[in-house]
């Protein structure tokens, strides 16, 4: 995974209304009224204004311009004002952006309306000028603020359960998995199948091509991994060292197999010298297989230490081949 240069990263910030120009939406079947927003935020370079004349199309207008701030208003002749408030607080998209109200009413029960429905803030149109663009920086910065918190909290998250050196899961998150699979197994009544892999005569490698080589090797192995796995449901990770694991919900012994051979034709196929191998002049790796058909004492610790047996056999008869060993 490569780093975004700086540019790329401007780019993305300003698409996910996270640096300015911040967009905000206009919600109003009166032209007039933009026209008279448009002209109060003519001056300020950081607020830019998009407008939506009907609220049947409020909702996709705001997925299409991903909106700091929408500014609706209260009465409409197709939908109702209220109503679409309650639309952005229950679509994904929207669920997050704070919403202004404009309503013609100073009246205390049509605002607390307005806020119990989800509303964040609300304005008598047409509000004053200075008043208008203070409220609008102010709920768009707060929106800034809360997906930059959401974006750092996404990253913790991905580097939690990603391998710092191959970028595919690591074990933490391969433990995890396996045992959600195993339960979705018991409970469906499906195969599983796990796949575990040991790169051949690594350490020999490390010390002929020294350890900056092993570290390539071992993320150009993990990418042959990820890319012979095609299925959303199957999950590739590094197990630990030069050991790598496949999980294959709802795959029989047969497909299971077919896959580790894919997986390990993939890893031939880098062509990555490798001259101190008994098991060739390049890179491979050795697979163990298991499939179960889970049961209730069925465990990942006997998943494990089946596909465990088999890569211990693999390498016994020779490496650089597949052999799957029935579960227990």
């Amino acid at each position: 995974m490569m780093m975004a240069d700086s540019s790329t990263n401007y780019e993305s910030a300003k698409e996910a209304g996270i640096s300015p120009p911040y967009r905000i939406l206009l919600v109003d079947d009166q032209a007039i009224i933009f026209e008279a927003l448009r002209r109060m935020l003519s001056e300020a370079d950081d607020l830019e204004l998009h407008y939506c004349g009907e609220g049947a199309n409020a909702i996709s207008k705001a997925a299409e311009i991903k909106p700091a701030v929408i500014l609706q208003d209260l009465i409409m002749p197709d939908v109702d004002g209220l109503m679409l408030v309650k639309f952005y607080r229950s679509n994904d998209l929207t669920r997050e952006v704070p919403v202004v109200v404009l309503s013609s009413k100073e009246e205390a029960k049509t605002k607390a309306e307005a806020f119990a429905n989800g509303a964040n803030d609300y304005l008598v149109k047409l509000p004053d000028k200075i008043e208008l663009l203070a409220r609008l920086r102010y709920h768009a910065k707060a929106h800034a603020a809360l997906l930059e918190r959401n974006a750092a909290l996404e990253e913790l998250k991905r580097i939690s359960i990603t391998d710092g050196l191959t970028r595919i899961y690591n074990r933490r998150y391969f433990d995890q998995v396996l045992a959600n699979e195993i339960q979705r197994a018991k409970r469906e009544k499906l195969p599983l199948s796990l796949v575990i892999m040991d790169v051949d005569h690594f350490k020999q490698f490390n010390d002929l091509y020294g350890h900056q080589a092993g570290d390539q090797c071992l993320t150009a192995v993990a990418g042959a991994l990820q890319s012979s796995l095609h299925r959303t449901s199957d999950t590739a990770a590094r197990y630990g060292g030069e050991e790598f694991a496949a999980i294959l919900p709802n795959t029989d012994s047969e497909g299971a197999f077919a896959q580790a051979e894919k997986i390990r034709k993939a890893v031939i196929d880098l062509g990555i010298k490798h001259e101190a191998s008994s098991a060739g002049d390049h890179v491979s790796v050795s697979l163990g297989v298991t499939t179960i058909m889970p049961d209730l004492n069925d465990s990942a610790e006997l998943l494990v230490k089946s596909a465990d047996l088999g890569l211990y056999r693999a390498k016994e008869e020779g490496r650089n081949r597949t052999i799957a060993n029935p579960a227990a």
